[in-house]
């Protein structure tokens, strides 16, 4: 096989696994929307990561995520998510990372919940399959939706569990706090 060959097919492959990781996210929201407790679970690696940036929340392997989520879902009501802008870059064949912006319109406990997020995730490839290594949740704002309004221009964006929180974006980001001198 020639150099340009192999070139071509190293290509080709990349753009296959771009799109797998790309399905990755739908199936994530998919089976959160879909109450598909076993698809969940199935999108992180066995010793998957999933927490929040504020450090609030964090769930350590499969086993963890699927006991959580058994129960979470029964909270749920309707529930929408759907992701935005997706970047992805590529370390070795079986390993990558990259971010999701995203929006979900929830209900939980019976209370409607409009939220933005980012999720910061590193996948990897086991089997031929690429799943979630980490998936680390950042929020602009999670509210519900009669606060969405004044909610907006709060510091306390984010309405976690009965809790009114600082939300992670935009204010730690460098860039952002740089504009406004913050160090």
């Amino acid at each position: 096989m020639s150099h340009a060959e192999t070139e071509l097919l190293a290509r080709l492959q990349r753009i296959e696994d771009r799109i797998a990781i790309q399905d990755l996210i739908r199936r994530y929201c998919s089976a959160i929307d879909d109450r598909d407790l076993e698809s969940f679970a199935g999108v992180y690696a066995e010793d998957g990561l999933m927490r929040h940036a504020d450090g609030m929340f964090r769930l350590d392997g499969r086993a963890a995520i699927r006991s959580y989520y058994a129960e979470r879902f029964k909270t749920y009501g309707v529930t929408f998510h759907y992701p935005h802008t997706h970047q992805i870059e590529f370390h070795f064949p079986d390993t990558a990372h990259g971010q999701v912006r995203a929006h979900a319109e929830m209900v939980l406990d019976g209370r409607a919940f409009i939220a933005a997020f980012r999720y910061s995730d590193r996948y990897v490839q086991i089997d031929r399959e690429w799943v979630f290594a980490e998936r680390v949740l950042a929020c602009w704002y999670y509210l519900p939706m009669s606060e969405l309004a004044a909610g907006l221009a709060s510091e306390f964006r984010k309405h976690y569990k009965g809790e009114r929180l600082s939300a992670e974006l935009p204010e730690s980001l460098p860039t952002y706090r740089a504009l406004h001198g913050l160090g």
